[in-house]
């Protein structure tokens, strides 16, 4: 019980420690309080705007958006990345575009997503979909590139057919580098749609920030980045309960 709470204190001492630095640098003047509100009153205002539905609402919203364009991003990027490894002639076709366009900011392209789809939720999941669908295939691919051939051929020798490889030696070889770039993608995905809510929109966590900045109510702004905090490490604590019953081989890298 004693270790249990010492690897807790461990591990999460670093939140407490953050509140007492910013509750020092406010109630010492060294921050205007006006810009970085005390801990209590951001407090107080996330139990009122949580209590009247104004965050959840927001919240849901957000989260909705992020997680279909990571979702689509998954279900077709990890195929996708499975079939640039594998296959030579669809290599050649799409590994120079993807890493090319890589590192290219895909904001630049929300006018266009914007033009295309609107300003409300559909240009926002496709553009979730465009940011998270490079790191889940570069990383995926990465992770089909790098399995040993002779595992492959090994299963072959024993008489298992391509799908048998597929399925028991091929996916689970990949598997951690899967989740790895489902992982990276994960926050991608909050952050692209709270950015674009707050370029444009009436509802979302992004459009709440952009609001109340307006206002000058910096404790609003405090409580929803909170929001977006929990949101982002819910969610990832939730890929990573997925990634220790699927690749459990690996249970102590999780």
């Amino acid at each position: 019980m004693i270790a249990q709470a010492g690897n807790l204190i461990a591990r999460w001492y670093s939140i407490p420690l953050l509140l007492l630095i910013w509750q020092a640098a406010v109630g010492t003047g060294l921050v205007e309080s006006r810009l970085l509100p005390s801990p209590a009153q951001v407090w107080s205002v996330l139990v009122t705007e949580i209590g009247n539905g104004q965050l959840v609402y927001h919240a849901s919203v957000t989260v909705s958006r992020a997680f279909v364009g990571y979702t689509l991003a998954a279900l077709i990027g990890i195929p996708f990345a499975a079939a640039m490894a594998r296959s030579t002639v669809w290599r050649n076709l799409f590994e120079p575009i993807f890493f090319l366009g890589y590192p290219v900011p895909k904001i630049a392209l929300f006018p266009v997503f914007t033009y295309i789809f609107g300003i409300g939720t559909p240009s926002k999941i496709a553009f979730t979909f465009l940011e998270c669908l490079y790191p889940i295939v570069v990383t995926a691919f990465f992770g089909f590139r790098g399995i040993q051939t002779r595992l492959i051929w090994t299963a072959a020798n024993f008489g298992a057919s391509r799908f048998v490889i597929l399925r028991r030696v091929i996916l689970p070889a990949a598997l951690p580098s899967v989740f790895a770039g489902l992982r990276v993608a994960l926050p991608v995905a909050i952050i692209v749609v709270v950015i674009t809510e707050m370029i444009g929109d009436s509802i979302g966590l992004g459009y709440y920030i952009t609001i109340w900045s307006t206002r000058f109510s910096f404790s609003h702004v405090y409580a929803a980045i909170f929001v977006i905090g929990v949101c982002g490490f819910v969610l990832d604590q939730a890929l990573m309960l997925v990634r220790r019953r699927v690749v459990y081989w690996q249970r102590e890298v999780a």
